[in-house]
């Protein structure tokens, strides 16, 4: 799938794209005359490259893995990769930091973290914006994504893509058909269409055991709030308003979306227990409940797992819903996670370009197709124009993690089922109207020092309006609490960067 809109944004993105904060020209000096270019380092023979990667899974990519075998053969390389849980991967990995002893490149899940800007700000990693352009694919990297995965204002490292805006509605379609209900277009038809689902009999058994909106915590955040946040007219995270950057619980649609929630709370159109599930789409797994919002990619684990309780269910989606400002979605940072390249164990530019070479050769088409999919013939075959999985566990333990290699994703083929179809041209249409956090490129050391304490506060705070136990009154005492903790620090010194780039 050619994602040929994916630079574009509204909003603070369109501000942002504007902004002379030119990425490449930042902080660095241009690649040396007299070092090798891209394709010259990529003829000295294999690269032996050492990686340390999240994994997802329980057991781990064999080493004889044939997508494994064919990754290096196609990109000149020999891969030492250490496998690290993804629950305990950012604790392993500031440790490696702490400890120098890194391989020659890791992915940062969390690349403004405190560990991690502070030793990109010691000079620990390469600076690699200023060689991007001498390569033809990662040339092709957004200036919208590297300027939020930059750290005061340089890019040190290669983002893992990922679609600027995937978030949206996965509905049972099964359920407005047996209730005679339209897919929702506004706030308003999404709360009568969430009412009719908990209150009507959607799956016709006859009891009251149906919930409108499944709910569960994402960390601090609550499941689908930004979302509806964004149709409520309210921004994606920061708020720029009459020049200055404003946190999004201090405007009036966080207010508006609090009450939307509550209500939904009140009148039990939401699973009572929502502050304790860890994973909302459990709920939905169950047949419970009709709609989740989030990352539409969830849709289709979510109706293969509601048939196994109810076959002739059926998940449709929706990612366009009007609110006072019409239809608007939010953006993610277009990306998860970022390959870094330690100076510590990569000593010279001639190094830093093979490693590059091996990533631009990642991001060609038959390899972004590979890491997708596999093999063809082995891991899937395409009968009549039908993509086919092979479901033998071993030839399937072959692939595990393997789209963490990855770089750039814009020429894998859109294979799978109608709804998987779906989802990508869900995607792409989400693009077009997506609202950007405008304070992504920034960061507040107050912020990286103090941030899990804040969030802390307003999510608490979140939480306890909604079920009832603050007023509007109490919220207020909240945010004063935020601001007085260190939230007006942040604020300050968000504005003070975001000022350095404004002229």
């Amino acid at each position: 799938m050619k994602r040929t809109i994916r630079k574009t944004l509204v909003s603070s993105g369109a501000l942002l794209a504007s902004l002379a904060f030119v990425i490449s020209a930042c902080g660095g000096k241009e690649p040396s005359a007299a070092g090798q270019s891209g394709e010259a380092a990529g003829n000295q023979g294999p690269l032996n490259l050492t990686m340390m990667l999240p994994s997802y899974f329980p057991e781990q990519m064999p080493a004889d893995s044939s997508v494994m075998k064919q990754l290096e053969e196609k990109t000149n390389t020999k891969l030492t990769v250490s496998w690290v849980p993804s629950t305990t991967y950012t604790d392993k990995l500031s440790a490696t930091v702490a400890s120098g002893e890194l391989p020659k490149t890791f992915v940062a899940l969390e690349p403004k973290a405190s560990f991690i800007v502070n030793a990109a700000r010691t000079g620990m990693f390469w600076e690699v914006g200023p060689y991007l352009k001498d390569y033809p694919n990662l040339s092709k990297m957004s200036d919208i994504v590297l300027k939020n995965v930059s750290i005061d204002g340089k890019v040190y490292g290669l983002y893992r893509e990922r679609d600027l805006a995937r978030f949206g509605l996965m509905i049972r379609q099964d359920w407005l058909t047996n209730l005679g209900l339209q897919p929702p277009k506004t706030l308003d038809e999404l709360y009568n269409v969430l009412k009719a689902f908990a209150t009507g009999d959607p799956d016709k058994n006859g009891k009251p055991d149906t919930i409108g909106l499944a709910v569960g915590m994402q960390g601090n955040n609550i499941a689908g709030f930004k979302d509806i946040l964004a149709y409520m007219g309210g921004p994606n995270e920061w708020e720029l308003k009459d020049g200055k950057l404003v946190p999004a619980h201090m405007t009036q649609a966080y207010m508006d979306t609090l009450k939307f929630y509550k209500k939904l709370y009140d009148e039990k159109l939401i699973n009572q227990d929502f502050a304790i599930v860890q994973d909302g789409r459990s709920v939905m797994y169950k047949g419970q409940a009709g709609l989740w919002i989030d990352n539409m990619l969830d849709a289709k684990n979510i109706e293969d797992n509601v048939k196994k309780v109810v076959p002739t269910a059926k998940i449709d989606l929706i990612n366009r819903i009007s609110g006072p400002k019409g239809e608007r979605t939010r953006a993610g940072a277009g990306y998860l996670g970022l390959y870094m390249i330690p100076k510590t164990s990569v000593k010279t530019e001639a190094e830093l370009k093979q490693i590059l070479t091996y990533f631009d050769k990642v991001s060609e088409k038959d390899n972004q197709n590979l890491l997708k999919y596999g093999v063809e013939g082995k891991h899937y075959t395409i009968e009549n124009g039908s993509y086919k999985p092979n479901q033998d566990a071993k030839i399937k333990a072959e692939m595990n993690d393997s789209n963490q290699f990855m770089i750039l994703q814009n020429e894998v083929v859109t294979y799978g089922t109608d709804l998987e179809k779906l989802i990508a041209k869900k995607f792409q249409d989400n693009a077009t109207m997506a609202v950007s956090n405008p304070a992504s490129p920034f960061i507040s050391n107050t912020e990286i020092e103090k941030g899990k304490e804040l969030s802390k506060i307003i999510a608490d705070a979140t939480v306890k309006f909604i079920m009832g136990s603050l007023s509007e009154a109490d919220w207020q005492k909240a945010v004063e609490k935020w601001q007085q903790s260190g939230g007006n620090k942040v604020i300050e010194e968000m504005n003070a960067e975001y000022a350095k780039v404004a002229k």
